[in-house]
């Protein structure tokens, strides 16, 4: 999928490329900053297994996914709303409930080897799969708003620093709708361009 062929109301400033790509563009976790996230309680780093799916950007891919999401307003919405999404589910929580937020994620019926994406700023960010961001929720999701999404952009877990979840679903984006205005342009252009 190209980021610029997800851009809803306009064509992304960003420059084209595949989302794919970007876990190319990785730093060893032992040398990331926030390797925190992942340490266990005697600091040591995850196992090989949980390694190999967690994807630690370097700054110029964490920039990048940074601007994508500001650009298309995944990072911003209020799913309350419904602007966006046309459905969301709440789940507010407390100290000592990672037993029922380990549930709750698990439940939204992601496939656990689906690679998501979320940032915590420009120059921070990390690829995983969806089985390693329930894992490590824990320490991902903490007194900073945050959100995590997949290519496919029809869905997305918004974190809100006091302790609420939103996952919303169902994007309000007609991808047919879109592929025939760009048609359309694209032959105005052309007939244009033949007279």
């Amino acid at each position: 999928m190209y980021i610029r062929n997800a851009c809803m109301h306009k064509l992304c400033s960003i420059k084209m490329t595949k989302l794919t790509d970007i876990l190319k563009e990785t730093i060893p976790l032992q040398e990331h900053s926030w390797k925190w996230m992942f340490e266990n309680e005697d600091g040591h780093l995850p196992t090989t297994e949980h390694l190999d799916q967690i994807f630690p950007l370097d700054s110029k891919a964490s920039n990048y996914l940074w601007k994508f999401e500001n650009e298309i307003k995944l990072n911003t919405f209020d799913p309350e709303t419904k602007r966006y999404f046309k459905d969301f589910e709440k789940f507010s929580f407390g100290d000592n409930m990672e037993k029922e937020v380990k549930k709750w994620l698990f439940n939204r019926q992601v496939k656990f080897d689906n690679i998501v994406y979320m940032t915590f700023q420009p120059t921070v960010a990390f690829a995983m799969t969806w089985k390693m961001a329930i894992h490590y929720s824990a320490n991902l999701f903490f007194g900073h708003d945050t959100t995590i999404w997949d290519r496919t952009l029809n869905w997305a877990l918004y974190y809100d620093h006091n302790d609420v979840f939103y996952f919303a679903k169902n994007r309000i984006y007609d991808g047919q709708e879109e592929k025939l205005k760009l048609d359309r342009l694209i032959k105005e252009i052309t007939v244009h361009n033949n007279t």
